[in-house]
């Protein structure tokens, strides 16, 4: 009578933390879809918007090292029932997987026997990570949340004892999905291999994994290492590791010194577990699956820095990486939080304290992304909207592109088909923005370096450019349109820093015109104008 209380309390008790998640969860779901009403389209999700279709070629071309197959399918779809005129379904989407993967995390600390409010408190940590909120609030970054989400499912598809069953075929199945979104996928392919190898053998992890290890590693010689960046040392690459797991873990606890006290917490959880371990043969089914997620926490950190460790090692701390290594460690926070517990039970609060004192400040992490002027960028926004419909945009090359430097594969053309589908809703222009249309109009810009000889300015300077008539630069600089009244007639508009740029000579050639212009290099940069182009004005500068 007494063992059936005692169940009974104990599924009560499931029901409720499992309740309170649910609550958390929700609560996490309507706070982030608030903040991404501030958010709008950026860089990389152009490409999928723009620059790739659904034929064979485009979806299995690399995206900057990575297939990025299905997260094209999702925006294409997207593209189709939504277009611009919200952004909130791509950000919702993005949500919606984030939730997932708190949810699947919780999952997996549950099966390795994580007490339900030990569980639910790591995974409501996981829920209002807003250092990693680039993932939650960028419809883009789908491509990292999916990997994850969907290589959690295969861990616990596969995560059982006995012959290969149909769970198997659909873990891989997870698992290959997971491949198609990003190069986060074979850091979970990895992960798999190490919790099937730990469980269930050799035998098993090689039938599973192996495939898709081929599968994956033929895709890369023919396509992955196009555009790659490969360029790092030893050094470098121990360099980006280190500050990836330091970030994390001081991330995660938001107070000085956090993170270190999280490291103890996990070490000494760990300890426990391990003499724990010695005497009860059954405990390695707690420790398998949160185990094979931290080699792959390891394993994203080597190969995002094999291709990122150039850039610097404060790179890694940056919001989308931080988000998949919190989403891989901590199952085994968990775990060593709840063997802490276990042992003694005001050493298990303390351990989670430690880890939920970082939720305000996370919190507030979210915030601070979504108010980022890059991330908002109103005018860009405006400009996007209105171009398409200015009646200049019908008379200049189709394959201009009004934006180079936010939007760099987004062409006139696609913005006018845009507008003609509905897709690209209205939006009322005021003078200022319509000059500033005009502006991008007027000027086209080339992937290569201007071919004549000219005379070179590193100062700013007037020039009025006739249809036909080039500028070079090196470098970046800004450009304002002139008027007699006002002064200034546009907003700057910038060029030279397009994403899609292989090298840092461009030409920009007059399309419309005549129209006067000031140009503003940036530091370190060079324009180049012909000799026949008229300058004017006390500012400009001579060679």
């Amino acid at each position: 009578m007494k063992q059936a209380a005692e169940s009974a309390g104990r599924v009560q008790r499931d029901r409720v933390a499992s309740a309170v998640f649910a609550l958390i969860a929700a609560a996490g779901f309507v706070y982030y879809l608030v903040l991404a009403r501030r958010v709008w389209f950026f860089r990389d999700e152009w490409v999928l918007l723009s620059a790739r279709g659904l034929n064979l070629h485009d979806l299995i071309t690399a995206y900057n090292g990575h297939l990025v197959a299905l997260p094209i399918v999702v925006y294409r779809v997207l593209w189709w029932a939504v277009g611009l005129r919200s952004y909130l379904p791509y950000a919702a989407l993005a949500i919606c997987l984030h939730v997932l993967i708190a949810t699947l995390l919780r999952a997996i600390m549950r099966r390795a026997r994580v007490g339900p409010w030990i569980a639910t408190g790591v995974a409501a940590t996981f829920v209002l990570f807003g250092s990693g909120a680039q993932n939650i609030l960028s419809g883009f970054q789908i491509t990292f949340s999916g990997s994850l989400a969907l290589g959690l499912t295969a861990l616990l598809l596969t995560d059982h004892v006995g012959p290969l069953d149909r769970r198997d075929y659909l873990g891989v199945f997870a698992a290959a999905l997971a491949l198609l979104c990003s190069g986060v996928g074979v850091a979970m392919v990895i992960a798999l291999a190490v919790a099937t190898r730990l469980r269930r053998g050799w035998r098993v992890a090689a039938l599973l994994t192996v495939p898709l290890s081929i599968l994956y590693g033929v895709w890369w010689a023919v396509y992955g290492r196009v555009g790659a960046h490969l360029q790092h040392s030893s050094r470098t690459l121990a360099d980006w590791i280190r500050h990836g797991i330091a970030s994390t873990f001081g991330d995660l606890a938001q107070i000085p010194s956090g993170g270190w006290l999280l490291a103890i917490v996990v070490v000494a959880g760990l300890f426990v577990l391990a003499v724990r371990a010695s005497v009860d043969g059954n405990a390695r089914e707690r420790w398998t699956a949160p185990a094979a997620l931290a080699c792959g926490a390891a394993a994203f950190l080597v190969i995002s820095g094999i291709s990122r460790a150039s850039f610097g090692a404060g790179f890694a701390a940056s919001s989308r990486y931080l988000y998949v290594v919190a989403a891989l460690v901590l199952p085994l926070i968990g775990v060593a939080i709840d063997a802490m517990s276990r042992r003694s039970r005001p050493w298990g609060v303390i351990s989670l304290a430690i880890l939920l004192v970082g939720v305000p400040g996370n919190i507030g992490r979210a915030r601070s992304y979504a108010n980022q002027p890059l991330v908002r960028n109103a005018a860009f926004k405006q400009t996007i909207l209105t171009i398409g419909r200015d009646p200049l945009a019908a008379r200049v090359p189709r394959a201009l592109r009004p934006d180079p430097s936010f939007a760099p594969t987004v062409t006139i053309a696609w913005l006018r088909s845009g507008v003609a589908s509905g897709r690209i809703p209205s939006s009322r222009a005021d003078p200022l923005t319509r000059r500033t249309d005009d502006l991008r109009l007027s000027l086209m810009e080339l992937d290569h370096s201007n071919r004549h000889a000219c005379r070179t300015w590193h100062a700013p300077i007037v020039l009025t450019l006739r249809v036909g008539q080039e500028i070079g630069a090196t470098g970046s600089f800004t450009a304002v349109l002139l008027s007699r009244d006002p002064p200034r007639a546009s907003n700057p508009v910038a060029y030279g820093s397009s994403l899609s740029n292989t090298a840092p000579a461009h030409t920009l050639i007059a399309v419309a015109g005549p129209e006067t212009l000031e140009l503003i290099p940036h530091a370190g940069a060079r324009l180049c104008s012909p000799a026949n182009t008229k300058a004017s004005g006390a500012r400009r500068a001579g060679r």
